[in-house]
């Protein structure tokens, strides 16, 4: 996802207006507004704020400030701009970086993206605007691409996304003004694609059966890698009613060892899956308890281990 900075320099915008000084119109507008607090428009995503200005609810003419999409619907390929302009008298401080992005399925909302996010903070003045780009590439997914390691922000384009519905959002809060507390923004769009099929990625490198157990080999990060250990990721289908994660095909995407054990157990018919690779996070593979995840209809548990290489 690309960060487009879309600030003008109030000197600059001044000095190429060929208007008499009384013809300017001053860009804050006391008679602009936002929601009260505590609103919360039914069909859009939790953004835990005191406020949320949902695009679709508000007139963005009347509105201190706003989300606005450049388009309601795009194609893969196609470019999305979220502008978010402040259009009142207060600085309004928020970090270009804390984007989210929700994909609804069956009436619920998803967390999609980023996986993470840098901590700049910066400050919307009164009369400027800043802008996000969306762009969609699925080139490579279902062949074995990656969507991108654990904890990277996905760059524009942004890649496993489905066709379906979507809100991008983000958030901050005023440095006095209009409004109290933090505030949510969030704009719906329409993606229009055909749907993912779930695959391996292309770092699997062999495939075996241990009696019942389908044992598969990656070579994701090398042996020789910084603090990297011999780690099984193993997963087994099972019918203990647990709560767990829901998944949606676009959050499975986004993790690679469970995309390629989930992927393993529905195209072998597996009940049990282990996926033998390095890894140097501690714990192996950021896990030290088991976890419980739901996915078209299965429960999988997940654990893992460090393999004794000796």
């Amino acid at each position: 996802m690309a960060l487009a900075g879309c600030l003008a320099g109030d000197d600059e915008s001044l000095a190429n207006d060929s208007r008499p000084d009384d013809d300017l119109t001053p860009l804050p507008d006391d008679d602009r507004t936002l929601p009260p607090p505590g609103t919360d428009p039914d069909g859009y995503p939790d953004y835990d704020v005191d406020r949320l200005v949902a695009f679709d609810e508000i007139d963005p003419a009347e509105t201190a400030i706003c989300l606005e999409p450049s388009a309601a619907s795009i194609t893969e390929s196609e470019r999305l701009t979220f502008t978010l302009s402040n259009e009142s008298d207060s600085g309004f401080t928020h970090n270009p970086y804390r984007w989210s992005l929700h994909k609804r399925v069956d009436g619920r909302w998803y967390y999609v993206a980023p996986r993470g996010i840098n901590e700049p903070a910066h400050t919307l003045e009164p009369g400027d605007s800043f802008a996000w780009d969306l762009t969609v590439d699925n080139d490579g997914i279902e062949d074995g691409r990656s969507t991108g390691g654990h904890g990277v922000a996905e760059p524009d384009p942004i890649a496993g996304l489905g066709g379906g519905e979507y809100a991008f959002g983000t958030d901050g809060d005023f440095d006095d003004g209009p409004a109290e507390g933090s505030v949510g923004f969030c704009a719906r769009f329409e993606l229009e694609a055909d749907s993912l099929s779930l695959t391996t990625t292309d770092a699997i490198t062999s495939i075996e059966w241990e009696d019942d157990l389908l044992v598969a080999s990656s070579d994701r990060v090398a042996p020789e890698g910084d603090d990297a250990r011999l780690g099984a990721y193993e997963l087994v289908r099972t019918n203990d009613d647990v709560a767990g994660t829901e998944l949606i095909g676009e959050t499975l995407l986004r993790n690679d060892q469970l995309r390629d054990a989930v992927a393993l157990a529905r195209e072998y018919d597996a009940d049990r899956v282990r996926l033998e690779e390095y890894d140097a996070w501690t714990p192996i593979f950021g896990i030290d308890d088991t976890r419980y995840y739901h996915y078209d209809g299965e429960t999988y548990a997940v654990s893992t281990r460090v393999l004794d290489t000796d």
